[in-house]
């Protein structure tokens, strides 16, 4: 996020490149995004490592700066944006796989939301940091900063940090041997088997969390796109907008924590299904939500709809980005970094996905019909598979 806001101009006034170039260079950090969850997934799991990688993680995110240092041409803005990409990927997934590996069900939700919790700062103060710099020093200003944060990123996890993994095996040993039957627990907690991308893809909790994370966050980037423009078009509020996406900053980073924690305490109080209950009613909110914004005819009951927004696609978010590890861990399979390769995938698919659909429409019928229609088609979806999944699960318990 250091470099987003100065994009356009590096691009249009120091490389004349046309404006469609913008979205190319967007796209490319997905694209690496993707290749970067995916392989890292597959080959820490299979090599039973996440230190490392995420070491590796942090010179590939060195190594994208010294790229951006360097760039004077098109071509090099795409491969920085496809090497950040990639670093990006490779942290996002083996983080949340690190959480998965040492916290259970009843803890998980809670530690998932901490994380969001900075991301969400980071999304924060990153471009207004860069771009100071960049105003500061040009390209060499934020270049510096990324080489920097990538190097520092590095020493933290050489000097301070422990494999989740070797945790996780620590735990299970002491766990072990204060149990009365040593050959029972072995075999009930011992991870038995590994599940590959496609065959987790094809389990009841994964598909539904999956569903989930792409919805909310798609709406999430939807409408950051589609509220100014409407706030301008049809409410005449022309000032500065940036306090609009500060609001709405500020509801989520104090929520974040709450919901996580509440989250942890349902799941203790009445066992998983609850986090499906609370998917079910964030999807049912979220739709209540975009509704309240669709209907809104001054500013300030717009920005009650979109605080009200927030809490509710963070009860889709936080339960769902946390049950891969604890689907994981249920299963008793080697299979947490593919599991949460999937869900920055979901991420990625949401944010690149919906965004272009809410916009077209939005040029052609306005703010309300598409909204609203966009809310409440993937909202009813989630919604019908946590109640399904609910009752199938009931009936398998009886």
């Amino acid at each position: 996020m250091l470099t987003v806001s100065m994009l356009p101009e590096i691009l249009q006034d120091s490389m004349g490149a046309p404006e469609s170039a913008n979205g190319v260079v967007t796209a490319m950090f997905g694209v690496g995004a993707v290749l970067g969850c995916f392989v890292s997934g597959i080959l820490s799991d299979r090599i039973r490592e996440r230190r490392g990688l995420q070491m590796i993680s942090s010179l590939i995110y060195s190594v994208s700066g010294i790229v951006f240092y360097f760039a004077r041409h098109y071509y090099q803005i795409l491969l920085f944006r496809l090497i950040d990409g990639i670093a990006s990927g490779v942290a996002c997934t083996l983080l949340y796989a690190s959480i998965g590996d040492v916290y259970p069900a009843n803890l998980l939700a809670f530690k998932v939301a901490i994380v969001y919790f900075c991301n969400n700062i980071a999304y924060t103060i990153g471009p207004i940091c860069g771009q100071r710099l960049f105003d500061m020093a040009g390209v060499k200003g934020p270049a510096a900063l990324v080489i920097a944060l990538g190097l520092l990123k590095l020493v933290a996890l050489f000097v301070f940090s422990n494999d989740s993994l070797a945790i996780r095996s620590a735990v299970r040993s002491r766990a072990y041997v204060s149990a009365a039957d040593d050959s029972t627990f072995s075999k009930s907690h011992e991870s038995v088997a590994s599940m590959s991308i496609p065959r987790l893809l094809m389990q009841p909790p994964v598909i539904i969390s999956t569903l989930s994370i792409v919805t909310s966050i798609g709406i999430q980037c939807m409408l950051e796109g589609l509220v100014p423009l409407h706030l301008v078009d049809k409410l005449n509020h022309d000032q500065d907008n940036g306090i609009t996406f500060v609001i709405l900053g500020l509801v989520f980073t104090i929520m974040v924590p709450i919901v996580g924690k509440a989250t942890d305490s349902l799941i203790e109080w009445r066992g998983e299904t609850m986090r499906y209950y609370a998917m079910m009613f964030g999807a049912a909110a979220t739709v209540c939500s975009v509704l309240l914004m669709a209907l809104a005819n001054s500013y300030a009951v717009m920005m009650v709809g979109y605080a009200f927004f927030a809490v509710a696609d963070l009860c889709m978010f936080i339960p769902a980005q946390s049950a891969y590890g604890d689907f994981v861990n249920g299963a008793n399979t080697d299979s947490m970094a593919r599991g949460y390769s999937i869900s920055v995938f979901a991420w990625a698919l949401g944010a690149i996905s919906l965004p272009p659909i809410g916009t077209a429409l939005y040029l052609r019928f306005g703010f309300s019909r598409p909204s609203i229609a966009i809310a409440a088609i993937p909202c009813a979806i989630c919604a019908i598979a946590c109640l399904l999944f609910i009752i199938y699960d009931k009936r398998k318990h009886r």
